[in-house]
């Protein structure tokens, strides 16, 4: 197969589909507007990683 020199915009927008696509699939979608409760986002904030 021959080699192709692809840009990286279009890189980044094959990532950012497939990544998208694949969240999908997964059922990790967000609808657009939605609201998490309180003790939700408590929990997400206790979980997520805080730089050092």
């Amino acid at each position: 197969m021959a080699r192709r020199v692809v840009e990286p915009s279009a890189v980044k927008r094959s990532a950012a589909k497939s990544a998208q696509v694949s969240a999908k699939l997964e059922r990790r979608v967000v609808p657009d507007g939605f609201v998490r409760s309180a003790t939700s986002d408590q929990y997400v904030t206790a979980k997520t990683r805080r730089p050092a």
